[in-house]
């Protein structure tokens, strides 16, 4: 570089001090991800069975209600807790409470709880507090908040015509000050190392000539155009049949035995958005660590299916049932699956090679 254009860059680094070459910037580089307690959600996200979401970014999961969004959303914040980090969550709904939390993992007793009503609210406690973490050096990358969620945060106007017995629409008033949110956010978390994990609902557009696989948001595009990952999800119950007939169940449950969580990346900055798994959460004992995977494991050919049975190479598997919670088998397969995902699934160097070496340590 010339004197004079670093005479010029000189000038711009006194008004920003986040300039720098491409080559030395961090702030827009993911080097850590957050596990989310589900292997293959963590696969389609950041490109290994041992990534997650990424720290420092935000990450959406809209879907229909009872998807689990929120069972994923404290899943994440419990492992999050295992790394060090202090989750605080936006509670727009008054439903976290404080059993359900801890059964997923979630240490309560060091989660800060903030219910809020309104976008204004939310927006402007979430920037005094990554203001206050941005002052002290210390304390970046110590934070994840979870907002849950987005679409039930109402506008001032929306609340003030409530009260004044106004029937009168807000006009686009609320999704514009969500998507002024979201920008806001967005860059003080990147700057901060604050991860951002929010929840939102999803509708279909009852206009539309011809469905898509999209489905809309509450809140306007402001969430979509912001997040760094989105995933949308849905859920399908699952009665007890020869398949799980060896899981716990609830007697009051009427034969059903948990739900099958169908997620689907619909943006995703860092590896191939459109990536499709499921998960089993399973009523009574939660969900399972190995599920999903099997479908993952025949599609990279690393075992193959013969009808209802199956192989891998020369050892025969037989049927699913019989060997879907072997952790013995499946510390055979996991490395296979994350060779095979690793290589097919990145573009670039999203994910640091030391994440997967990292694993491989343990």
């Amino acid at each position: 570089m010339s004197s004079l254009a670093d005479k010029a860059f000189a000038k711009l680094q006194k008004l920003n001090l986040h300039a720098t070459t491409l080559e030395k910037n961090t702030l827009s580089n993911v080097t850590e991800w957050i596990d989310t307690g589900c292997l293959v959600l963590n696969s389609i996200l950041s490109g290994s069975l041992y990534g997650g979401v990424p720290k420092g970014r935000i990450t959406i999961f809209a879907g229909e209600t009872q998807c689990g969004k929120t069972f994923i959303l404290n899943k994440i914040l419990a492992k999050a807790q295992e790394k060090g980090m202090i989750p605080i969550i936006f509670d727009t709904e008054v439903a976290i409470e404080r059993e359900g939390a801890e059964n997923v993992g979630l240490d309560v007793s060091n989660v800060k709880y903030v219910p809020v009503d309104t976008v204004e609210n939310c927006r402007n406690q979430i920037m005094a507090f990554l203001d206050e973490v941005e002052k002290e050096p210390e304390l970046r990358g110590k934070f994840i908040i979870s907002i849950d969620s987005l679409g039930n945060l109402a506008s001032s106007k929306e609340i003030a015509d409530a009260e004044a017995n106004k029937g009168a629409m807000d006009m686009g008033l609320r999704a514009k000050q969500l998507k002024s949110m979201m920008r806001i956010i967005t860059y003080k978390a990147a700057v901060t190392g604050t991860t951002i994990i929010c929840s939102n609902h999803t509708y279909a557009d009852p206009g539309a000539l011809h469905p898509t696989l999209v489905k809309q948001q509450a809140g306007g595009s402001g969430p979509m155009y912001m997040a760094s990952l989105l995933v949308q999800m849905a859920a399908k119950k699952e009665r007890t049949d020869t398949a799980n007939d060896k899981d716990e169940a609830l007697t009051e449950s009427r034969n059903y035995s948990g739900v099958t969580l169908r997620m689907l990346t619909v943006k995703n900055r860092f590896i191939p958005a459109f990536l499709q798994a499921e998960a089993y959460l399973n009523f009574k004992t939660g969900l399972d660590k190995y599920s999903g995977l099997k479908d993952v494991a025949v599609a990279h050919g690393v075992i193959q299916q013969n009808g209802s049975t199956y192989t891998m190479g020369d050892k025969k598997l037989g049927y699913y049932k019989n060997w879907r919670k072997d952790e013995e088998l499946w510390n055979t397969i996991l490395p296979k699956i994350e060779s095979s995902i690793s290589e097919k699934y990145r573009y670039g160097k999203a994910l640091e090679d030391s994440a997967i070496l990292e694993q491989d340590d343990e």
